[in-house]
């Protein structure tokens, strides 16, 4: 009777690990299956999906990603440079694009752990509303540890690394029918 309990026992146990490590890594790795890159910008196709299944809506709730469906909002994420380097605050890069084909846009910078950035300026974001247009029609933000002598600027923290998003509000009829032809914004890395 006692070699059946400490069977069942050691049976529960394993089943627990084993799920709890399957689930992790579900949670670590099962949502590259889902996402689409467009340069250096990455976006999932679940995110505010009615298809997104138990593990997808873990991982959404895991980042902190109060979804829209994709017809009312659309999230990209940017963490690497122009050359795919991890994107680092020491450094200076420039951000830079045309007005997006969305109702509303902003993009926001985020420490490594999915919170935003801490600054003593108190500024965390840009939008299309806060951007100004140059000569050629786009805008430029630069993210860096000191604000620049002019422009929109996203301060970061010396030596921590950090990510940005890029959240589309309403797209655009053109920029839903085909988003692998829109232009997104382009970062270039000045120097460290």
């Amino acid at each position: 009777m006692l070699r059946q309990v400490l069977a069942w026992l050691i049976a529960i146990v394993v089943g627990v690990v084993l799920g709890a490590a399957a689930a992790w890594e579900v949670m670590s790795f099962g949502g590259a299956g889902l996402t689409e890159h467009y340069g250096r910008w990455a976006y999932s196709r679940a995110a505010g999906s009615t298809a997104a299944g138990p593990y997808t809506r873990a991982i959404i709730a895991r980042e902190g990603l109060l979804a829209l469906s994709a017809r009312e909002a659309r999230y990209f994420s940017l963490d690497q440079d122009e050359q795919g380097r991890p994107l680092s605050e020491s450094c200076i890069y420039e951000l830079n694009g045309q007005p997006l084909d969305a109702r509303w846009w902003s993009v926001t910078i985020y420490d490594e752990a999915g919170y935003l950035v801490a600054n003593p300026a108190d500024i965390w974001s840009v939008n299309g509303a806060n951007v100004t247009l140059d000569a050629k029609g786009e805008w430029r933000v630069f993210i860096s540890p000191t604000r620049p002598a002019d422009g929109a600027w996203l301060p970061g923290t010396k030596g921590q690394p950090f990510h940005l998003t890029l959240r589309m509000y309403n797209p655009g009829q053109v920029f839903r029918a085909d988003p692998a032809r829109a232009v997104l914004p382009q970062i270039v890395k000045e120097g460290c």
